[in-house]
């Protein structure tokens, strides 16, 4: 084979490896799941909701939490972030514990987690469990019982299913579809499987040995570092689909690039280490956190099919396996098809899919400005429209 040929051979191979992988965890993803048995004790918990001039969200997200019954009743402690507004008299007004934090310098969710766990270590009488939501979330009625029941099961950290809010916007609701083969069909396949999964972000939970000395991760993308650096100490995480949270994602391309920029960016830096990890887990006999850790060097979806294409071009001009020209792209296509066949998807939902010419546009200036920039300057907040 001539030089484009073995160029876009390699190409398609990366992407065949990717849709093969995935449409086998969204093929296992298809059965709905089982009822969950509830926990056999009450679990000392505390919420803690990061929040950044979030006066406008926070009042739904405490209120949703509250009506997420269980008793013990958990506490909710808001960490008033750098805040500019009212969102520490939001919180208060809800009843919530509200821990006020002022560090310009060093600004970002992982400060402020980390910040409130310390505080929380001090206290004589520590949480069992401590469970994190975003300040712009609606959490399911069961989500505190079906974290205790996997809690109870032996896990000890879980991520349940975290959906985006299917808003008015065309963005909006072909990002809902998005988060539905990232967020539930992939993490569900993996589970089911016996392999760990990667954090989300929202709707997370950890025992409290695992978080008493402060959240581990770090940087942008606080929750792709938490599942690395639970990896290298053997955790894997539990993927629970029958509870769910529900975030607000941005409906406008121009709040949509600092949302990309900051979550695509963050996991490109972390992929040389994501691949160490995932290789010392291997090493070890811990195939679980190895694919947690292979989770987050996984490519995006919309930068995998801009690869088959130009793979397939030169494939097809050098003179290489017209087969894997083909078969790179279905596997792709296989993998959201049978991935959102899974999440029960209606006809009406998946007319969102007519945006997504101009999302794949959106993306793939995404991934020019953080190849030009060597990735995002650092935390910025996503514009509220």
């Amino acid at each position: 084979m001539g030089p484009f040929a073995v160029a876009g051979t390699a190409a398609t191979a990366v992407v065949l490896a990717h849709g093969l992988a995935w449409s086998a965890f969204a093929l296992v993803a298809l059965p709905r799941p089982g009822a969950l048995p509830p926990a056999r004790r009450p679990w000392r918990l505390a919420v803690i909701v990061p929040a950044h001039d979030e006066e406008a969200m926070l009042g739904g997200t405490l209120a949703s939490l509250r009506a997420a019954a269980y008793d013990p009743a958990p506490e909710i402690i808001v960490v008033a972030d750098n805040c500019g507004d009212g969102t520490a008299t939001v919180a208060r007004e809800h009843g919530a514990t509200v821990l006020e934090r002022f560090d310009p310098e060093r600004r970002g969710k992982s400060y402020a987690l980390s910040f409130a766990l310390a505080a929380l270590a001090e206290r004589a009488e520590p949480p069992e469990a401590v469970c994190f939501v975003d300040a712009d979330t609606t959490v399911a009625p069961t989500f505190f019982a079906a974290v205790t029941a996997r809690l109870d099961g032996g896990a000890e950290a879980v991520q349940v299913h975290y959906e985006a809010a299917a808003g008015d916007s065309p963005l909006s609701q072909l990002r809902h579809l998005a988060f539905l083969l990232v967020h539930h069909a992939r993490p569900l396949g993996m589970a089911r499987l016996g392999l760990g999964t990667g954090l989300k972000g929202n709707g997370m939970a950890f025992r409290w040995h695992l978080i008493r000395d402060g959240f581990e991760g770090s940087g942008i993308t606080e929750d792709a570092a938490m599942t690395l650096a639970l990896a290298k100490r053997g955790v894997a995480v539990a993927f629970e689909p029958r509870a769910w949270v529900r975030g607000h994602m941005a409906s406008s391309y121009a709040g949509a690039r600092v949302q990309d920029e900051r979550w695509e960016g963050g996991r490109f830096g972390l992929a040389r280490e994501a691949l160490a990890a995932a290789a010392a887990a291997l090493s070890k006999g811990h195939p679980a956190t190895a694919a947690a850790a292979l989770d987050v060097a996984t490519l995006p979806l919309t930068l995998l099919g801009a690869l088959a294409a130009a793979g397939a071009v030169l494939v097809l001009v050098g003179g290489g396996p017209a087969w894997l020209a083909a078969a790179a792209p279905i596997s792709l296509a296989t993998y959201a098809a049978v991935g959102l066949a899974g999440a029960r998807v209606s006809p009406r939902e998946l007319a969102a899919l007519a945006e997504a010419p101009r999302f794949i546009a959106h993306k793939l200036r995404t991934y020019a400005n953080l190849a030009t920039r060597r990735g995002p300057a650092g935390w910025e907040r996503t514009t509220r429209e």
